[in-house]
């Protein structure tokens, strides 16, 4: 299992599964990326749906 940063969010890589868990510096959980190509997706629409940066 690793943490990785992206700006202000955080996510979760394990090697047995797909889905990454997405959260903010925070602590709020965003979601789970499909996979590590779909992180960038899923922060963009959670900042667009929540007004800008976590």
């Amino acid at each position: 299992m690793v943490l990785d940063r992206y700006g202000d969010y955080v996510v979760i890589f394990d090697a047995g599964r797909d889905p990454v868990p997405v959260f903010t510096a925070h602590g709020t959980w965003v979601g789970p990326a499909d996979n590590p190509d779909a992180i960038t997706r899923l922060i963009d629409i959670h900042e667009r749906v929540n007004g800008g940066d976590a």
